[in-house]
């Protein structure tokens, strides 16, 4: 998702890189649950569960800066 970038000898992501990952992220999804490959995932458990994940994320980068 990015590659890290070393700022005062932190690592960070760049922001960039965020948004064209998820959008990757989500094709892949896509694309292997139309073929199949993905039906034993239910798409009403995911997107709650990676909506949580995102903000607890968010909440957890701005905690640390």
């Amino acid at each position: 998702m990015g590659f890290p970038v070393r700022i005062h000898g932190v690592s960070v992501w760049r922001r960039e890189y965020f948004w064209p990952s998820v959008l990757v992220v989500l094709g892949i999804y896509f694309l292997l649950r139309n073929v199949g490959l993905l039906d034993w995932l239910r798409g009403d458990i995911v997107w709650p569960v990676a909506l949580i994940l995102l903000g607890a994320w968010l909440i957890f980068r701005r905690a640390r800066t």
